[in-house]
């Protein structure tokens, strides 16, 4: 069989690839936000992807490997998108704005990805599918000790988690005093990141323990894949802006709620396209 060799982001080496199970191969990519068009930059992970998902299929058979690539359409960025459009006169109440636009942004993705050739991945979840497996895993975050409910919040409990930062090679307490992180009265330590957050009469809800709310991007992402893949699989990739702190947070949160599974045994991040030094980016519009 032929070799394949990929870049770990975890152990920053070459390794030789063997799945956990060569008759189901197994590979999660972090989608987009759809809340407007994408990109040349957003093409580059679908096109690297895309590149190694038909490798994995060459290699091990078209049948033999599942292939998962999200789409978050629950976020505040929609919500804005969709306001600003019913503030400009659409008709409709606001979910029914922020459905309309998630599903018009959906289908021009669809639409440019496959000009460009990319294959469909196996699964592409929506995350407002899953809101009922996000709400299971967090009170099971919760029932575990690694998560907190205050103020109808609920956040993740940082130091709970020994390996925190060995996928982006920092400490906490490194990362306390580089990074910009929210600053709430309700955090018990400043790294801990939302699970669940609450929502007003004017915002997308779901009833769950904590009151009506909606989820935190970070376990998205954990629940989608752990439903579609298992507690543990073979690559988990996307670009490296989401290195951190997208993909720690998903280790962390992940390996908490399933100590017995391993998540993602491969990291792999795609660099950005860069405009005279920048990332290329909606919110720098250029």
């Amino acid at each position: 069989m032929t070799a394949i060799r990929l870049y770990n982001t975890r152990t920053r080496a070459k390794e030789d690839f063997a799945p956990s199970d060569p008759g189901n191969v197994r590979m999660y990519v972090c989608g987009p936000t759809v809340y407007d068009r994408a990109h040349l930059g957003n093409a580059r992970p679908v096109l690297v992807f895309d590149t190694l998902f038909r490798l994995l299929r060459h290699v091990y058979g078209e049948e033999h490997v599942t292939y998962v690539r999200n789409f978050t359409d629950v976020d505040d960025k929609i919500n804005a998108t969709a306001l600003a459009r019913k503030e400009a006169g659409a008709e409709g109440t606001l979910e029914e704005l922020i459905h309309q636009r998630t599903q018009e942004t959906i289908g021009w993705y669809h639409a440019d990805m496959g000009a460009l050739g990319a294959l469909t991945p196996t699964h592409e979840p929506r995350a407002t599918a899953y809101i009922g497996a996000m709400i299971a895993m967090i009170e099971d975050l919760i029932a575990r000790g690694h998560a907190y409910a205050v103020e109808g919040h609920v956040l993740f409990k940082v130091r709970s988690y020994p390996d925190y930062g060995k996928l982006s090679g920092r400490s906490v307490d490194d990362m306390i005093a580089g990074a910009r992180v929210e600053v709430a009265p309700y955090k018990d330590d400043p790294m801990d990141f939302v699970l669940w957050k609450p929502s007003d009469a004017g915002l997308p809800g779901w009833d769950s323990p904590w009151g009506r709310g909606r989820p935190g991007w970070h376990i998205e992402c954990s629940a989608m894949s752990y439903e579609l893949l298992g507690p543990s699989f073979d690559i988990h990739g996307g670009g490296i802006d989401l290195q951190f702190p997208h993909h720690e947070n998903e280790i962390a949160q992940s390996c908490c709620a399933h100590p017995d599974g391993g998540f993602a045994r491969v990291w792999m991040h795609n660099e950005m396209l860069l405009v005279e030094g920048k990332k290329m980016s909606k919110s720098l519009g250029n």
